[in-house]
């Protein structure tokens, strides 16, 4: 079986740059250094949809 490497991304830009912001009783909030995103939610993505996320990410910026 092969074996896929799953990184944690930031959901609005695909950046793996992302730093635990607060946790404990709150639960766990993220914060994206790239687009300054704060939530809970960060996907677990194979370098594939990552990749997909930072391009999609990207074009709506033009």
């Amino acid at each position: 079986m092969k074996s896929e490497m799953i990184v944690e991304v930031c959901p609005v830009c695909g950046s793996t740059d992302l730093y635990l912001e607060a946790g404990g009783y709150t639960g766990k909030m993220y914060h994206c250094k790239r687009c300054d995103y704060v939530g809970a939610l960060i996907v677990e993505a194979d370098p594939e949809m990552a990749r997909a996320i930072r391009e999609d990410w990207e074009n709506k910026e033009d």
